[in-house]
C-alpha cells in the first residue's frame, strides 16, 4: 500500500561549509567547537529535554542514536509546538498504541501528516530525512506549503532522488540548518533519522531563530567571479542579494546582514566612484550595519567620513580614538540597536588595531585603534542597560583556523576569549581573508574569506520568554550562482556602473605569455609557502618602478599586489585589480646598511623575507636569525652593497618604493621612515602600464622568468 505521508520544506540559496578544509561541501550552519569554552554548551538533545519536547525511556536514557519512529517524532513535535488537542477519534487508526493517539490526532488535524488508505498509520516505521523536513517545516509554517527558492538543492549530487513534493521542504530545512552535513555531497533523502537528529530539527519550533549573514573584505568585487577549479560562476553582490532574499523568505523577521569592513577598495568599478557603487548595492541588499576596515581610509579620511554620512546603513567604529581628545571620533558611531522579531539586537563595530601599520599613515594621522576587549565589555554593559537582548560584534578583526584541530586564533579569538559568553552573543571578523567558523569561549565566530566568495552564517536560538540565547552555531555559505537567483535590482545597478567604466577597463595594455602570480618562485620546493622572496608579479612591478624613476633599486610590499594575472590579453581593468590602492612611487637615497635592514624584515604571515625588489642580486639563509640572514647583496651590475660582512660606505643608493612603505609605518618596514629626501613620482599603476605598453610597442609579450636575483641558500640545490 502506498504511503500518503508527504514532506515539504523551504529553500534558501546557499550551502554552508563546515570548515574551510571542506570548502566545497555542504554544512548547514553546523560547526565544530573550538577548544576554549568557559561554560559547557547544552547539546540539542539536552535543549529539547529542558524544553519538555523529549522524554527518556528511564534513567535519562534518551536513545539519541536510535532511529526515530513516526509516532516518536510526532510526539516530540506535539510537545515542542504545543499543538492544539484534537479529538483522538478523528484519527482512529487501527494500529496506534494508547500513548500515540493524541499526538497523532493533533498532527493530522494540523495537516502535518496522514495515514494509509487501509486505515493504518505505521507508528513504528522509521522517518526519513525528507519526511522529517516536511514535518518540521509544516509545523513552522502552520501546515502551509512554503514559497521558497529551491535552487539550493543544486548542490546535492543526488538532488534528483528527492521527491518532487518534498523539494521545497528539504530546501527550507537545509538552509535552516536542520540537518547534519554529509561530506560526500549527497542529501540521502531516504536515510532514516535518529532521535538526536530530530532533537536538532526541533530548534526552529522551540526557539526564536536569528540568522546572521555576514560578509567581509568585499574590496569592490561586486561583479560575479569565476571559480577555476570548480568551473562555476561565483560571488558577485547580486548573488549575495539573492542569498539574503532566500533567507528573508524563510525568516523575514529574524534575518540580520552585516559586513566586516574593507568593502569598497580594490576594483575599477568601485575606486572610480570612491566606493559609491559598493555603497549603493549594499544599500539595495539592506545591510543592517558594517565595520570600518583599514582600507576604508585609502581614499582619504574626508572621503570615508563623507561615505559614512551618506550611507543608508550604519558604518561603525567603536575603537577609533581621536588622539587629541582621547575619546572616540565623532564622525562614526560605536554601535547601533536594531529590532528583529521582537528582539533588540545591539551591533558593535570594531576596526583592527593593525590599521596603524596596514594603512597609509597620513590618512590616519592623529588616530589610535585601541584594543577592542575592554570596550566590548563596557559597551555590552551600556547596551544591556538599554534593554538590548542580543549583543553582537561586526569587525575587521582577523581570524585564523587550524584545519586539523579547528582551533580559532588571532584577534577574532582574542575578543571572544577576552569577553566570554554572557557578554557577546556573536562575533564577525575580517582582514585576514580566511575561512573561519566555530565556537570560541561559548561565542559563535565567523570570517567569510573575501570578494563575496563565501558568506558567514551564524544562527542564534533564543528563548521566546527570557529572550536569552540558548544555543548557537556558525558556518559558511557558498556563493555559487546556481544555488540562488540573482536579485534583478542589484544586478541592474552593477550593470549600470560597469557600463560607465567598460571602455577604459577593456583596454588591452599588453599580452602576457604565461599566467603571472604572486607566489614565490620557490613555491614548489619550499613546502608551498607563497610569501618567500621574489615572485613573477613582484619582479615585473618593481622593474617597472625602477625604470619609471631611473633609480638603482626599487622595493614594494608583497601585500600591495592584490591579484594574479591570466595568460592572454592584459587589460587596464585587470592591471587595476593587481594595483587597486592608488599608491605612487617615491624616490630617495638610502645607505647600504638601510637597504640590508629593509631586506631583512620578515613577512607577518610567512615569517620569511618577502619584500619585492628590482636592481639587486641577493643571497640569504632562512635558518639564520632575522638581521643575519643576508650574506651577499649587490646591484645587478655587480656593485657591492653588502659583501664579505662589509657594507659599501663609499656611496648611497637611489631607491624607489611606494608612498605606503615610505612612511616607515607600512607592514613593519620602519627603516624607510628614516629617509628624509623622498620625492613623489608616478602612480605605481601608471608606471606598470607604461612598462607594459613599451613591451607591446616592441612586439613583445609580458613574461617573467626567475632571473636569479633572489637566492635562498638553505634551499639551493
Amino acid at each position: 500500500m502506498k504511503k500518503t505521508f508527504t514532506t515539504r520544506l523551504t529553500a534558501l540559496a546557499l550551502v554552508t561549509v563546515l570548515t574551510s578544509s571542506f570548502s566545497g561541501s555542504l554544512a548547514f550552519a553546523e560547526t565544530v567547537p573550538a577548544p576554549a569554552v568557559s561554560t559547557p554548551l547544552k547539546s540539542d538533545m539536552q535543549l529539547a529535554v529542558s524544553q519538555g519536547a523529549v522524554e527518556g525511556y528511564g534513567d535519562a536514557d534518551y536513545r539519541g542514536a536510535s532511529a526515530a519512529t513516526r509516532a516518536e517524532v510526532l510526539t516530540m513535535i506535539n510537545r515542542a509546538a504545543k499543538l492544539k488537542d484534537a479529538d483522538p477519534g478523528t484519527a482512529a487508526f487501527t494500529d496506534l498504541a494508547g500513548w500515540q493517539k493524541q499526538a497523532v490526532a493533533n498532527a493530522v488535524a494540523a495537516k502535518l501528516i496522514s495515514g494509509f488508505a487501509d486505515g493504518t498509520f505505521h507508528p513504528n516505521a522509521p522517518v526519513t530525512r525528507q519526511e522529517l523536513a516536511e514535518l518540521i517545516v509544516k509545523t513552522v509554517t502552520g501546515g502551509k506549503l512554503p514559497e521558497v527558492n529551491e535552487q539550493v538543492l543544486n548542490y546535492f549530487k543526488d538532488s534528483d532522488a528527492i521527491a518532487k513534493e518534498s523539494r521545497p521542504y528539504v530546501a527550507y530545512a537545509v538552509l535552516s540548518g536542520i540537518f547534519n552535513p554529509t561530506l560526500d555531497g549527497n542529501f540521502n533523502p531516504s536515510a532514516e533519522v535518529t532521535r538526536d537528529e530530530v532533537a536538532k530539527a526541533l530548534k526552529p519550533i522551540l526557539f526564536k531563530v536569528v540568522d546572521i549573514l555576514t560578509t567581509n573584505d568585499i574590496h569592490g568585487q561586486i561583479e560575479v567571479g569565476f571559480d577555476k577549479k570548480r568551473k562555476q560562476n561565483q560571488g558577485g553582490i547580486e548573488t549575495l542579494a539573492g542569498i539574503v532574499n532566500d533567507f528573508r523568505a524563510i525568516n523575514p523577521a529574524g534575518t540580520v546582514v552585516v559586513d566586516g569592513g574593507d568593502a569598497w577598495q580594490g576594483t575599477l568599478i568601485s575606486n572610480t566612484t570612491n566606493g559609491q557603487s559598493v555603497m549603493d548595492t549594499m544599500a539595495e541588499v539592506k545591510y543592517d550595519a558594517a565595520a570600518i576596515g583599514n582600507h576604508e581610509f585609502d581614499f582619504g579620511r574626508d572621503v570615508l567620513i563623507n561615505n559614512i554620512k551618506n550611507a543608508k546603513f550604519p558604518i561603525l567604529g567603536a575603537n577609533i580614538i581621536d588622539d587629541k581628545t582621547g575619546k572616540p571620533v565623532d564622525w562614526t558611531q560605536p554601535y547601533v540597536i536594531i529590532e528583529k522579531d521582537g528582539l533588540k539586537i545591539g551591533i558593535i563595530g570594531f576596526s583592527t588595531p593593525q590599521t596603524t601599520t596596514t594603512t597609509k599613515s597620513t590618512n590616519i594621522e592623529g588616530l589610535s585603534f585601541v584594543d577592542p576587549v575592554p570596550l566590548a565589555k563596557q559597551l555590552s554593559d551600556e547596551l544591556r542597560a538599554k534593554g538590548v537582548d542580543i549583543i553582537m560584534v561586526t569587525s575587521h578583526l582577523p581570524g585564523e583556523q587550524n584545519q586539523k584541530s579547528q582551533e580559532i586564533m588571532n584577534e577574532l579569538a582574542a575578543l571572544a576569549n577576552g569577553t566570554g559568553n554572557g557578554t557577546l552573543d556573536a562575533i564577525v571578523g575580517g582582514h585576514s581573508h580566511m575561512r573561519v567558523s566555530g565556537i570560541v569561549n561559548g561565542i559563535p565566530v565567523v570570517e567569510a574569506q573575501s570578494w563575496l566568495y563565501a558568506v558567514g552564517h551564524i544562527q542564534l536560538f533564543v528563548d521566546k520568554t527570557t529572550k536569552k540565547v540558548m544555543s548557537s552555531s556558525a558556518g559558511l555559505l557558498e556563493t555559487y550562482t546556481n544555488l540562488t537567483t540573482a536579485d534583478p535590482e542589484v544586478q541592474q545597478t552593477v550593470k549600470d556602473y560597469k557600463a560607465k567604466i567598460s571602455v577604459k577597463s577593456n583596454e588591452v595594455e599588453v599580452v602576457t605569455g604565461e599566467p603571472l602570480t604572486r607566489k614565490s618562485f620557490r613555491f614548489d620546493v619550499n613546502g608551498g609557502v607563497e610569501r618567500d622572496g621574489a615572485s613573477q608579479l613582484g619582479n615585473s612591478i618593481t622593474d617597472a618602478m625602477r625604470a619609471s624613476e631611473k633609480s638603482d633599486i626599487a622595493f614594494t610590499n608583497i601585500g600591495g599586489i592584490r591579484a594574479d594575472v591570466d595568460k592572454g590579453d592584459l587589460t587596464y581593468g585587470k592591471m587595476f585589480e593587481v594595483f587597486p590602492f592608488g599608491n605612487y612611487n617615491v624616490t630617495g637615497t638610502m645607505t647600504a646598511e638601510q637597504i640590508k635592514r629593509a631586506l631583512e624584515v620578515s613577512d607577518q604571515y610567512s615569517k620569511l623575507p618577502a619584500i619585492q625588489f628590482s636592481g639587486l642580486k641577493v643571497e640569504w639563509d632562512a635558518t639564520k636569525p632575522e638581521g643575519e640572514r643576508f650574506s651577499k647583496i649587490t646591484l645587478v651590475d655587480g656593485t657591492p652593497v653588502y659583501t664579505d660582512g662589509k657594507f659599501n660606505t663609499s656611496r648611497n643608493f637611489k631607491v624607489t618604493t611606494n608612498d605606503f612603505m615610505a612612511t616607515g609605518k607600512g607592514d613593519g618596514f620602519k627603516v624607510f621612515g628614516e629617509v628624509k629626501d623622498w620625492k613623489d613620482g608616478a602612480v605605481m599603476l601608471d608606471a606598470w602600464v607604461s612598462y607594459a605598453n613599451a613591451l607591446k610597442a616592441a612586439g613583445k609579450t609580458l613574461t617573467v622568468d626567475d632571473d636569479g636575483r633572489d637566492v635562498r641558500l638553505d634551499l639551493k640545490k
